[in-house]
């Protein structure tokens, strides 16, 4: 997940900004945003979680999550 978490860094860094958060350190965080699982990937839009990927994923699921958010 770390590679495609920077690959999505890096090809949508005009469109997104990409967070990532320590589930151990952060606890709060992840149970404000009710990860359960590790990976996880949350996607915010307007202080609202708007879709999420929860264990490994691929490029096409992420890119899936994220296009019909993006403008």
């Amino acid at each position: 997940m770390e590679s495609l978490v920077a690959w999505v860094k890096v090809t949508q860094k005009k469109r997104l900004q990409v967070i990532e958060v320590d589930a151990d350190r952060q606890p709060s965080l992840a149970r404000s945003l009710s990860v359960r699982r590790i990976p996880s990937l949350v996607m915010v839009k307007d202080r609202q979680v708007v879709g999420r990927l929860e264990g490994r994923a691929t490029g096409r699921q992420i890119e899936e999550l994220i296009r019909p958010h993006l403008g």
